[in-house]
């Protein structure tokens, strides 16, 4: 019998791999600060609608940002925010899809 040597990912598998585990943690960082940073420049909010909006931020990790881009009344520019969610979860989904498509992501 002759052993099965598996072959190794080539750079295109391992950085699609790479992307595919740190995007999330990305996403989930710049639409957290996004969603904070607007959050903390807003006039117009009661004290207690900025903590909760922050406490639902922080625990919930994608639904509170995404909650607070897509249906709170920010200050930031439309444009903006669907570049920020939109693209952000496009991006994603394609990572994913050529992954999948190629190997490197399973």
């Amino acid at each position: 019998m002759n052993p099965v040597i598996p072959s190794s990912p080539s750079l295109l598998q391992m950085l699609l791999g790479l992307y595919g585990f740190l995007l999330p943690l990305v996403l989930y960082v710049v639409w957290s600060t996004l969603a904070l940073w607007d959050l903390g420049r807003r006039q117009d909010v009661k004290p207690a609608a900025v903590w909760g909006w922050a406490i639902g931020i922080f625990l919930l990790p994608f639904a509170g940002p995404l909650a607070y881009l897509v249906t709170g009344a920010t200050t930031l520019s439309r444009p903006l925010r669907l570049a920020a969610v939109v693209g952000g979860a496009a991006t994603y989904v394609l990572v994913l899809a050529l992954g999948a498509g190629i190997g490197g992501i399973a």
